[in-house]
């Protein structure tokens, strides 16, 4: 009897944890959706246009990434970008320091072509230079013509970048990981990319590098594959090729760079919560 007496009580107890850990995923499932529900309601507060003022930039409609950075003290990170077809014109990163209320933003231009970003800050981003400029990749098979194929092309493709940073404390040298999984993927045969895909190079998972990898030609059969960068982080740069040194930025002005710069970073007051 005492036996039976301990296992049916063991039983209560397990199922008890059973029933708290089932309570607990959901309290933090909830807790996530409403971190991203935050986030997503802050980003709909900017406004991206193109050359023509005329010309509004949709809002790709979810992060095209989530991460956090202890070892940085960032949490809640997202990242966004503008532009629902074709190459993304600018993407932003945005987080909040660990225990702060603020949100801050590290804004890049990965177009070609002039934008203008308005919202919840008196200043407005207004780069004025592009800093995309691809380069072929060079001993690199030919775009497949087969979807599937082309993405696992990409993917192999990108194994072949590595990237470091140097950065805080005392100018320390930290190796960037390559996130195998593309971010984002697009096409846009009038702008003659016949494909392409965004990798990011990241501390951790917290972006520092935009990898664009695309398909540039007047058609698939003629496209070859380039490289192009974007940077993400404050830090100074370096990302190679197998091995050789390929792009490299020093450390953004004063840490923020400038609203007339392609690489941009500032803070924003969080919403008050209803």
């Amino acid at each position: 009897m005492q036996t039976r007496a301990a296992l049916t009580l063991a039983g209560c107890f397990l199922l008890s944890a059973l029933v708290l850990g089932d309570d607990s995923d959901s309290q933090e499932a909830a807790a996530k959706k409403a971190r991203l529900k935050t986030a997503t309601d802050h980003m709909q507060l900017f406004e991206l246009r193109a050359a023509r003022p005329e010309d509004a930039v949709a809002l790709i409609d979810h992060p095209l990434l989530t991460y956090g950075d202890s070892a940085r003290s960032n949490e809640n990170g997202t990242l966004w970008a503008w532009g629902k077809s074709g190459r993304p014109l600018a993407v932003v990163e945005l987080y909040q320091h660990t225990g702060g209320a603020d949100w801050i933003h590290a804004i890049t231009l990965t177009s070609t072509a002039k934008v203008s970003l308005k919202g919840t800050v008196a200043s407005r981003w207004v780069p004025e230079k592009a800093q995309i400029a691809p380069v072929p990749v060079l001993e690199a098979e030919p775009p497949a013509a087969k979807e599937p194929q082309r993405l696992r092309q990409l993917k192999e493709l990108a194994r072949r970048f590595a990237g470091h940073e140097f950065w805080d404390p005392e100018n320390s040298r930290f190796e960037l990981r390559l996130l195998v999984q593309p971010v984002y993927r697009y096409s846009d045969a009038q702008a003659e990319i016949q494909d392409g895909a965004v990798f990011v190079l990241a501390h951790g998972t917290n972006p520092e590098v935009l990898l664009l990898i695309e398909a540039l030609g007047k058609s698939l059969d003629a496209a070859r594959w380039h490289a192009s960068f974007a940077r993400l982080g404050s830090a100074e740069l370096h990302v190679e090729l197998d091995g050789k040194e390929i792009w490299k930025v020093d450390r953004a002005v004063n840490v923020v760079g400038k609203p007339t710069d392609p690489y941009w970073l500032f803070t924003s007051p969080a919403e008050a919560a209803e």
